[in-house]
């Protein structure tokens, strides 16, 4: 067979043209066009196929807009998770002088007592590898419910404790494992459904923890006063995992994406990162510091257990004040400008101002401007993750990977304050105490002014040493 054929076309001048067309010979033909096949094995092959998923997942990004719609919900949805998951731990206060006071638990030091809150709070970042690496797997929907789940059975089975150990493992434990769950989803989606408004809807959402705080502290007191704290745990179970079951159910992710099977480590090679997990780290043994200790502190210094109460509960409602108004604050002056300032000034408070309160309105005066200003550093840290690290891929995962930090503190830094204030506590010979808060004071401050001047450096180097840059 000839590899030539000739075609003749004619014009309309009657002029015929000769062309020549050259085919290839099939052996040619499967030489040249045919290119080899990549050597993939299996691994490599399914996960280009991911890549190739996730890539188109991003290009229909701007299918749901964020900063509007069903971006409200999820921020609304997400301040009732804080509510019940973080507002709860944070008023462990009255649970602290509750058990304190029962029989059952009356040999138990200040210490035991505290841990099993210490618990609870850090079950939180203990389990928040594991719960971001679900969210980004599963969905945030069914993780948040399996959550209100292990909340509801943990506070049951808790209301039948007769030993500290036995609190440990289900008030200490198990419900940080279901707080920790419940919480991480609602936070996780913010940063997907909001952009430019990042640091308001986030304050709005995290404003949940303090608002609970403020709410639980008096209702927890009045709860135990009328119905025995077996009943309150019974009851805060049921209608805190409500709650968040309902919450569970609004939650969705804007974008779908394709989880990576395994954790990208490469972000620990990251100096903000590794700055960003000493924040954590260290902020994390001074933070619960104030909100256990400060009704016990008043009523040492004379104070009635209902102002005790209401302390915890003033702390939390400046602390959900201060995550709103600095969280919308962030979004014009600079997110890791305010949140610098806000662990300054947080730290300072307890430094220089607690130590001197001995009476009900100048302790109000350091849960107020404390509560405020540390609020502002927990609605923003969130928001400081998404813009230095970024808010695509993995966003959970790498959230996660920051707050675990937090483990070390939420776990030893409450007990190791228990232990002091137990350390320096005298008994007179008439039979009365006197205790010496300066020790824990002065810890809780310093820790935070460690993890304050952290975020002084990333603010330095981000802005290119210029101090007053906004960044």
């Amino acid at each position: 067979m000839s590899s030539q054929s000739s075609l003749s076309t004619s014009c309309n001048h009657d002029t015929t043209h000769q062309v020549t067309l050259a085919f290839p010979k099939p052996a040619e033909f499967n030489k040249s066009t045919t290119a080899p096949l990549p050597s993939l094995d299996h691994d490599d092959y399914e996960q280009e196929k991911l890549d190739i998923k996730m890539n188109a997942d991003l290009e229909n990004e701007a299918a749901i807009p964020p900063d509007c719609g069903y971006s409200w919900v999820i921020m609304v949805a997400s301040f009732f998770i804080h509510f019940i998951s973080i507002g709860i731990p944070t008023s462990f206060g009255v649970f602290q002088q509750a058990y304190k006071e029962e029989p059952e638990f009356a040999k138990s030091s200040n210490l035991e007592i505290a841990f099993v809150g210490s618990l609870g709070a850090a079950g939180m970042p203990i389990f928040s590898i594991l719960a971001g690496r679900l969210v980004d797997k599963y969905g945030p929907r069914i993780v948040c419910a399996c959550g209100a789940l292990i909340v509801l059975v943990s506070l049951i089975i808790a209301s039948f404790s007769n030993a500290t150990w036995h609190l440990l493992i289900t008030h200490g434990f198990l419900f940080g494992l279901g707080s920790s769950i419940a919480y991480l989803p609602g936070l996780a989606v913010l940063s997907d459904w909001w952009v430019k408004r990042r640091g308001f809807a986030t304050g709005v959402a995290v404003a949940g923890t303090g608002i609970g705080g403020l709410t639980w502290g008096p209702i927890l007191r009045a709860l135990i006063t009328s119905i025995g704290w077996r009943w309150t745990l019974r009851t805060v179970a049921m209608c805190g995992s409500a709650v968040i079951l309902i919450c569970a159910l609004l939650l969705r992710i804007r974008v779908k994406r394709v989880a990576k099977r395994t954790i990208d480590l490469s972000c620990l090679k990251n100096s903000v990162f590794i700055r960003l997990y000493f924040v954590t780290f260290f902020n994390s043994f001074g933070y619960f510091i104030p909100f256990f200790f400060i009704s016990i502190y008043a009523v040492s210094h004379g104070m009635t257990r209902e102002q005790g109460a209401l302390l915890i509960g003033i702390l939390n409602g400046a602390s959900g004040l201060g995550r709103v108004v600095l969280g919308f604050s962030g979004d014009y002056a600079g997110r890791i400008n305010t949140i610098a300032a806000c662990a300054t000034t947080a730290a300072i408070s307890i430094l220089t101002i607690w130590p001197f309160a001995t009476s009900f309105g100048s302790v109000v005066c350091v849960v107020v401007m404390f509560g405020f200003f540390i609020g502002g550093y927990v609605a923003l840290l969130p928001t400081i993750v998404a813009q230095q690290l970024g808010a695509n891929g993995d966003i959970a995962t790498i959230t996660g990977m920051v707050y675990n930090g937090l483990m070390w503190g939420n776990l030893f830094g409450s007990p190791i304050a228990g232990a002091m204030i137990d350390r320096f506590t005298t008994i007179s010979a008439n039979g009365s105490k006197h205790t010496n808060f300066l020790p824990s004071i002065m810890f809780s401050g310093c820790c935070l002014f460690t993890s304050a001047m952290f975020l002084v450096s990333i603010k330095m180097t981000t802005g290119r040493m210029k101090f007053w840059t906004k960044v």
